[in-house]
């Protein structure tokens, strides 16, 4: 029976749809329990080795090329949400091991949750609910969502989802992206600028672009530097965008009102100075984590692997040209 190893936290946890297709698939689905953790490169790589899996599906852990190698049977990497930053795909596809994500399943998710996070920062939600628990009355003056300049830097699925929800409040939104979507300009009214007035404009900046060495701490203590004092930052896209320790500092000193940072650039973020501050409202990855979101990711990635290994076609491997019959 082929083995499918689990390290994303959430598969199969709370929605049984994708372990049951797997099941049915003939598949021996195997966890990683929480003893095993936290999961570092090494971590990893022990238990592929002991494991010896023909499939692994993954949330944030190492997949690197010492990991993939650990398995002389594995055959796929199959991440349990869209961002590979992760994933030596270049190292798998040496391998002949099929990389594929799950685009679209958790994009009204975050685009939810980016929302949310906006509305908590702008009216002060969390402080107002700790103050009237501790028997104070403290009324905090807060701003109207409709009323602000919203910079979306990346306008992709949950960028583009993220755009769609701020029309019903009537904001005015100015983007940022290396590929400028018409529709959202014809549909939306939405203006493309440039990086640098983006940061000087906005009231509040949202994050939605992929991890990767040229977005490597994009928002670094020059792009704090552009932004205004009153603005507040939004991150649930990869903590590394963001140079933790420059946004600590203008924090920390008041030169940025807020901060919404769902993703760190170490998780759990333990330690991290940030999780002192109180203009920071932190939240532990969870901006894919519903209900409905989880049961389409789960669904994709059992059905993504299902039909790999019955050689049948899926549009999202990353990878393709390894299951060419040509490739060595």
């Amino acid at each position: 029976m082929r083995v499918v190893l689990v390290s994303s936290r959430s598969f199969g946890k709370v929605i049984p749809v994708g372990k049951m297709i797997l099941t049915q698939g003939g598949f021996d689905v195997r966890h990683i329990g929480p003893e095993e953790r936290p999961i570092d490169e090494d971590k990893m790589t022990e238990i592929v080795n002991r494991e010896d899996p023909d499939a692994i599906i993954c949330g944030p852990e190492p997949i690197t090329e010492k990991v993939l190698g650990a398995s002389k049977t594995l055959r796929m990497v199959m991440m349990h949400g869209v961002g590979v930053d992760h994933i030596d795909v270049a190292a798998a596809t040496g391998r002949g091991i099929v990389v594929a994500n799950a685009p679209g399943a958790n994009t009204a998710a975050v685009a939810d949750l980016t929302i949310a996070a906006m509305l908590a920062l702008l009216r002060h939600i969390c402080e107002a609910n700790q103050t009237t628990k501790a028997g104070s009355w403290d009324r905090h003056l807060g701003h109207e969502l409709g009323e602000m300049t919203i910079g979306v830097i990346g306008t992709g699925r949950i960028g583009a989802h993220v755009i769609k929800r701020l029309q019903g409040f009537g904001s005015r939104i100015l983007a940022y992206d290396v590929i400028q979507d018409r529709h959202l300009i014809e549909e939306y009214r939405i203006t493309y600028v440039t990086l640098e007035n983006l940061l000087a404009e906005s009231d509040v900046i949202t994050l939605h672009i992929p991890m990767m060495e040229e977005t490597r701490k994009m928002i670094g203590r020059q792009e704090l530097e552009r932004m205004q004092r009153t603005a507040c930052l939004i991150n649930t896209a990869r903590g590394g965008l963001v140079d933790e320790e420059a946004l600590y500092d203008h924090l920390k000193a008041n030169r940025t009102a807020g901060a919404a940072l769902d993703v760190f650039s170490v998780e759990p973020p333990r330690g991290s100075p940030l999780l002192d501050l109180e203009n920071v409202l932190a939240t532990p990855h969870v901006a894919s984590y519903t209900a409905e979101a989880t049961e389409r990711l789960d669904r994709m990635c059992a059905e993504t692997i299902v039909n790999t290994f019955s050689e049948k076609p899926c549009s999202n491997i990353l990878n393709p040209e390894v299951l060419k019959p040509e490739h060595p």
